[in-house]
């Protein structure tokens, strides 16, 4: 019996400590602060401030109860038996002292471009970012808001450089850094039509949220020549020959491979014009020439001739790969999209709806997009005249698998896509076409021009 006493002593002098401590930090409590400054690394911190103390204990016993759901949405439950009482005061209690704050980590930078300007919103996300600063290319970023959990932020970028910059997020924990993580781009060469495609235009949702992903504006102007210019995202297509009933795959198709385009371009929205031609060079060299026909794409211009006003207007030839992608905007048939068929097409019946060829071009080119675009919003890919591209011919079999540019020397320059006179099954996203880059073909070859970001 007197031993049961003494243990029963003991017990109750324990409880009735912990009672009078409970009682002298309850009433320092309302003078401690509250707010948060970076996220703790201790859960018993639960108002952030990098001590646990009375505040802390005060939180638990404003929280006592049954909590509602689990673990996560009560922080105070700290012992995760879904009950808030004296047990997970203790564990403040055990727990009482200076915290350490945990140092921030960066996963992502989205969108990963923005314009040299500035005064575009970014997101970042990562882990304890509570009382984050941010930096990009070494200067300050405005207006910077955290969640709530301290694993996402929202900040502005600062005027920069072209090109890539790092990324820095500073709490009281630390510094995070991510170097090449975001890239500021040229904007002084255009004007922005419009930022974000719409349903209307490119119907695929994917395809639109890859284009905003970016962060480039999607539709520009090209401020020295007036070419309206579509933006292309990253992606990874088939190239090659799958022709079916538009006609028999020919040799210089294959083999069909894997292509992956790691970086965003500019390709033209429509093919060079005979006055954005004629504006820059000075004298117009089509055969379907003549005051009505403006609009009309610029022929009878060789590979040489199409170099020439990339070099005069500091745009660029796409590379094949590039408009072999731009091209099928996502199809793998013979023939890209068009109003019927969003999935793209292997008859010959829905070439009327995106192209001028052999069985209704009335002889002649006519005016730039006057039939159905594809599914980036690009007009006359197949048809009208033939585009010429920046690679030599003697490529396609030894092509690499990323971001191809082309070999550095030969004889012969790539020309896609089919021109007016073409048949059906020269009007078909893999023909591929080559000549010497000196050769003018009568009023069949002209260009579209692109631009890297």
């Amino acid at each position: 019996m007197k031993f049961f006493f003494n243990f029963q002593f003991v017990s109750a002098t324990t409880h009735l400590n912990n009672i009078l401590r409970l009682a002298t930090l309850a009433a320092a409590c309302f003078a401690l602060p509250t707010h948060a400054i970076a996220q703790s690394s201790c859960p018993e911190d639960l108002n952030f401030d990098h001590v646990v103390n009375g505040a802390d204990t005060m939180i638990v016993m404003d929280a006592f109860g049954n909590c509602p759901a689990s673990p996560a949405s009560c922080p105070a439950d700290l012992n995760g038996d879904r009950v808030v009482n004296v047990n997970d005061v203790f564990i403040v209690l055990d727990a009482y002292g200076n915290c350490p704050v945990a140092a921030p980590t960066i996963t992502s930078v989205s969108p990963p471009n923005r314009a040299t300007s500035g005064g575009m919103p970014i997101t970042i996300t990562g882990t304890n970012f509570t009382g984050a600063s941010v930096m990009v290319g070494g200067v300050a970023a405005t207006s910077v808001v955290v969640n709530g959990a301290g694993t996402s932020l929202t900040a502005v970028t600062p005027a920069g450089a072209a090109g890539l910059a790092t990324v820095t997020v500073t709490t009281a924990g630390g510094t995070a850094t991510r170097a090449g993580a975001f890239r500021y781009f040229d904007s002084s060469w255009y004007t922005v039509l419009e930022q974000d495609p719409s349903a209307a235009v490119v119907p695929n949702a994917t395809v639109r949220a890859n284009i905003i992903a970016t962060g480039l504006p999607w539709r520009v102007r090209d401020i020295g020549t007036g070419i309206e210019m579509l933006l292309v995202p990253p992606g990874i297509f088939t190239m090659g020959c799958n022709a079916f009933d538009l006609g028999r795959c020919i040799y210089n198709e294959s083999p069909r491979h894997q292509v992956t385009l790691t970086r965003a371009f500019y390709l033209g929205r429509y093919e060079v014009t005979q006055k954005q031609w004629t504006d820059k060079m000075g004298s117009n060299p089509s055969f379907f020439g003549g005051n009505n026909s403006p609009n009309r794409p610029v022929e009878m211009v060789n590979w040489n001739d199409a170099a020439r006003f990339t070099t005069a207007t500091g745009l660029r030839l796409p590379t094949e790969a590039e408009w072999e992608y731009s091209c099928r905007a996502g199809t793998t048939t013979a023939i890209h999209q068009s109003r019927p068929r969003p999935n793209g097409s292997n008859s010959t019946v829905y070439l009327y709806n995106i192209a001028w060829f052999s069985a209704n071009n009335g002889y002649r080119t006519h005016n730039v997009g006057g039939k159905d675009p594809n599914g980036f919003g690009f007009y006359d890919m197949l048809g009208n005249v033939f585009e010429w591209c920046n690679d030599f011919g003697v490529y396609y079999s030894a092509s690499p698998s990323t971001d191809p540019v082309g070999p550095s020397t030969g004889t012969t320059r790539v020309a896609r896509g089919g021109f007016w006179g073409s048949f059906s099954s020269g009007c078909r996203s893999s023909w591929r076409g080559f000549s010497a880059p000196d050769t003018r073909y009568d009023y069949e070859t002209g260009f579209r021009v692109a631009r890297t970001p």
